[in-house]
């Protein structure tokens, strides 16, 4: 997650604009259907802008803040923020990851278009079989991309982070206990355990394909943090602190 201040948001707005157009005048060279990809990635930019502040929401947290440090709903920039990342809606930034996404549209339907222009070229290929590579182009990355495009989390810092990544190398220990296939975990927070024994308990949130959400592992560390002696899988409704 990009964490942009006032004039870092305009700039980087700024460029995503002339990126945009610069691709736009690509396809308009390349294909008379250009309109028509651009209307698509113009109506899917901010639906995925908005979609994003719905599957990547990072809590309030308070590990290596002193106090509270504010939550973030929203990626690759954050849309809302507070109040358990739900408080305050961010329209500068909404339009600034909209834009990411426009660009992000554009250069993978480029993608697409060069990929399959290829197999149109072998005249004896059934349309079927082009139509199945068509798809799996679109859908197969957006649903794989937690394999290799980590999503938003809680920015910790000193010992916490320590803590967490260590916990992180026995997600493996739990992870069978998803309802889901786990791709991906992003980190809530780091706290002491709530049974009161000594030792740190770190909270991940669970992804599986799509980014789909799905609930949180939470891993007892031991006093000394560099293992997880308890865990286990909590569904969405519920919370790591009770």
């Amino acid at each position: 997650m990009i964490n942009l201040t006032n004039w870092q948001a305009i700039l980087l707005g700024l460029i995503l604009a002339v990126v945009a157009v610069l691709l736009t005048i690509w396809w308009r060279q390349r294909s008379y259907r250009w309109a028509v990809v651009l209307v698509v990635c113009l109506a899917a930019a901010p639906l995925l802008s908005w979609w994003s502040g719905q599957a990547f929401q990072v809590a309030d947290y308070r590990a290596g803040c002193d106090g509270l440090c504010l939550g973030f709903r929203g990626a690759p920039v954050r849309i809302f923020q507070g109040e358990t990342a739900g408080g305050q809606f961010l329209p500068g930034l909404f339009l600034v990851n909209s834009l990411a996404y426009l660009v992000l549209l554009l250069i993978w339907s480029m993608v697409m278009r060069a990929v399959l222009a290829q197999r149109d070229a072998n005249p004896r290929q059934p349309l079927w079989l082009q139509s199945l590579l068509g798809l799996l182009l679109l859908v197969g990355p957006f649903a794989l991309a937690p394999l290799y495009l980590p999503p938003p989390e809680a920015h910790v810092r000193g010992d916490p982070q320590r803590v967490a990544i260590n916990a992180r190398r026995e997600v493996y220990m739990y992870d069978q206990l998803a309802p889901a296939p786990v791709l991906r975990v992003g980190l809530e927070d780091v706290r002491p355990r709530h049974d009161g024994q000594p030792g740190m308990r770190v909270c991940l949130r669970i992804y599986t394909f799509f980014y789909w959400p799905n609930g949180y592992m939470v891993l007892d560390m031991t006093p000394e943090g560099v293992h997880s002696n308890a865990g286990g899988v909590i569904p969405r409704t519920g919370s790591c602190w009770e």
